[in-house]
């Protein structure tokens, strides 16, 4: 490594102690652990002069003990091999993160600003060079309404400056530190390594990086394409950032074309060729991962709406096609396909079916003003609402894709998917 550089191994939101959901859970190398040492031995690989961990590191109160072995061994492992640490407390981990840093007492393990103040530590590149100055501020609870930036004065600085932060970025209000983007760029701060957002993005404002590295491994659906960790490498003020995906589980929406599909068996072959194909090619792009579970999306125009979702229902979960060593399974599916009817035709005829159809024309467009589909996703929003709120479904509302009720657009795209399947029982009764 040239002494003109320092190089800086970055993630967040790895919440050990958690694993991923819809996967088959007594696989090991899905579990976020496994991907917690692949980072490890990553940055050791790399022979990286810092580790950077934007917060979240830990799930929760309940998973503390279950996360601190995992975590011990690699933060001792990296100091070992030289590597300094330096990290901050998210809001899942505001009271576990400081108490598993008090008990590592680890020289070279800098937890910044712990109890909700900022604090900066300097650190010198392993080949020489330029320092580079962490600034950073740790969440003292689980939740802060207001921004942290708020109580910023670190001054200027002549190493090159960069701020940890766990919190909302783009947000004006929130219960997670909410922070403006412009508030960001305007503090003296030459790049940031943020953490809060699962969904991994290098945006620049005003020319400084503002880097989400994102969750190290995917925690559920709602975190679809590649994760892992982000190498970034300061010279002077100039700051690079470089994704490293190590992520061994991929959560990939997939669109299926059914249009020359004539009998069920037909959807069932071009389900197995999707999930081979795709298995096949990202598993040549991404050398780590060993499991898609992909969200099948079916469009084009078919008779087999009833065909589709009988073969589907057997197929989730079971259904699983093994590439070398990447394994793709069926996560989910939706179909956004077209009626092989003419719903036009269909709708000048006042029997069931003709009314169905014309019911099914208005949620096609969408049209906000007819009173009758008004009426029909009102009732649908209340009956999914009543379900949701639940006590028996509370497991379920920790997980992105499930946390809140159905939308507008997804009930009427449910609401219109399911009544092509009822007017293909009216056809079938009538003829």
């Amino acid at each position: 490594m040239s002494a003109d550089f320092c190089q800086i191994l970055c993630t967040g939101d790895v919440h050990l102690g958690r694993r991923p959901s819809r996967v088959p859970v007594e696989d090991d190398e899905l579990s976020v652990s496994h991907v917690w040492e692949r980072f490890v031995e990553t940055a050791i690989n790399r022979a990286v002069d810092v580790v950077a961990l934007t917060g979240d590191i830990v799930d929760s109160e309940n998973q503390m003990y279950e996360a601190f072995g995992p975590l011990e061994r690699g933060v001792q492992r990296l100091l070992d091999d030289g590597i300094e640490i330096v990290a901050v407390a998210g809001n899942h981990d505001h009271s576990a993160f400081p108490r598993l840093a008090r008990a590592l007492d680890a020289e070279g393990f800098h937890l910044l600003g712990p109890g909700g103040h900022w604090e900066h530590v300097q650190v010198d590149p392993r080949g020489g060079g330029r320092p580079v100055r962490f600034v950073g501020w740790s969440f003292p609870q689980a939740t802060v309404l207001s921004s942290p930036l708020d109580d910023l004065d670190v001054g200027a600085a002549d190493p090159p400056t960069l701020g940890l932060l766990h919190g909302e970025v783009g947000a004006g209000e929130g219960q997670y530190a909410p922070i403006r983007r412009e508030a960001l760029a305007r503090a003296p701060i030459d790049a940031w390594l943020l953490g809060h957002i699962h969904a991994p993005t290098d945006h620049r404002e005003a020319g400084q990086l503002q880097l989400y590295p994102g969750s190290l491994q995917p925690l559920d659906p709602g975190e679809p394409g590649p994760h892992g960790a982000w190498l970034v490498e300061v010279a002077d003020q100039d700051v690079t950032a470089e994704q490293i995906p190590l992520a061994t589980l991929r959560y990939q929406e997939t669109a299926v074309d059914v249009s020359d599909c004539e009998t069920r068996d037909d959807v069932e072959e071009t389900v197995l060729n999707t999930l081979r194909d795709g298995a096949a090619e990202m598993g040549e792009q991404y050398p780590d991962l060993r499991h898609v579970a992909h969200r099948l999306r079916f469009e084009g125009r078919t008779h087999l709406h009833r065909e589709i979702e009988e073969t589907l229902r057997e197929m989730v979960g079971t259904v699983r096609r093994e590439v070398d060593e990447v394994a793709a399974t069926i996560e989910r599916f939706r179909l956004e396909t077209r009626p092989d009817h003419d719903l036009d035709e269909l709708a000048r005829t006042d029997d069931p079916p003709g009314v169905l159809a014309e019911l099914l024309l208005t949620l096609e467009r969408g049209d906000a003003a007819d009173e009758r589909a008004r009426r029909v996703l009102r009732e649908a929003s209340k009956a999914t609402r009543q379900v949701h709120e639940s006590s028996r479904y509370e497991p379920l509302r920790r997980d992105s894709e499930t946390r809140d009720p159905p939308g507008r657009e997804d009930l009427r795209s449910m609401l219109y998917q399911q009544g092509l399947l009822l007017l293909d029982e009216l056809l079938a009764g009538r003829d």
